[in-house]
């Protein structure tokens, strides 16, 4: 689902224009973006939840160059989806 068929289907459910559940839709996204910004978790009720976490700094060797390759600690962000959402997945 994108963007897109995720507003039409906000202002078909709720009968809003398209422009106001476009509004609703960025500002949740926003949201969503700023809490896990700031190392926050994100939790839905019976869906599940964003977390971020750090990957740790390790050298890799690039066989193509014969050099030696330090990667740099990154932050990501993982899913866990709950217990409620699984089970529906898996009737």
């Amino acid at each position: 689902m994108t963007k897109q068929e995720l507003t039409r289907l906000l202002s078909e459910r709720l009968r809003i224009s398209k422009r106001e559940a476009s509004i609703w839709v960025e500002a949740f996204f926003e949201s969503l973006k700023d809490e896990l910004e700031n190392d926050g978790k994100v939790v839905f009720q019976g869906f599940g939840s964003f977390k971020v976490y750090t990957t740790k700094a390790k050298s890799l060797y690039n066989p193509r160059f014969k050099k030696k390759i330090n990667i740099t600690p990154r932050k990501k962000v993982r899913f866990h989806p709950s217990r409620k959402l699984l089970e529906k997945l898996n009737k």
